[in-house]
């Protein structure tokens, strides 16, 4: 679980940090407040770009500890600037990085996760990762980075993605 979701979460983290980061800049070349994407939706009924990124730190934490069978610390949602926004992704980032494999080494596959919504239920743990933590999370995340795309932020799929780590294959 740790190599194949909380350190996938960490990487995807740090990537829109990055994302977040390079819309700054986009936001100071153009001579704009940065603080207008916060607003932004694809759709009338879709969440504001803030909420998405609220959710990708939401699900990631939620996850971990779910997984982990620990309580997961509540952030409220009360970040009005773009680094309040910032300053939640880092919250998120630090708190997985508490994290060891040893911390999931119990956490079989039917192991049971309970959720937030609806109230009072668990998933086992396969089931919850493959079929609403993961999808949840990237659901989410890249409705942000096409949210700073359709701004005009310059991005594409390597700031998506991130720095890979290849090795010569010879």
């Amino acid at each position: 679980m740790y190599y194949l979701v909380i350190r996938q979460f960490m990487r995807s983290l740090k990537n829109i940090d990055a994302i977040l980061e390079k819309a700054q800049r986009h936001a100071e070349a153009k001579k704009f407040d940065v603080n207008n994407f916060l607003t932004a939706r694809l759709a009338p009924d879709m969440f504001p770009f803030t909420r998405q990124v609220q959710n990708v730190c939401d699900i990631a934490k939620n996850a971990a500890a779910g997984l982990a069978g620990k309580e997961a610390p509540r952030h409220e949602d009360t970040e009005k600037t773009f680094e309040e926004l910032r300053g939640r992704v880092g919250k998120c980032l630090a708190y997985l990085e508490g994290f060891t494999a040893a911390d999931f080494e119990r956490t079989q596959p039917d192991a049971l996760v309970k959720i937030p919504r609806p109230p009072g239920k668990a998933m086992r743990a396969q089931e919850y990762v493959l079929a609403r933590a993961l999808p949840n999370f990237y659901f989410h995340l890249t409705t942000a980075y096409n949210l700073l795309r359709q701004g005009g932020v310059e991005l594409g799929k390597t700031d998506y993605l991130g720095p890979l780590e290849l090795v010569d294959a010879r």
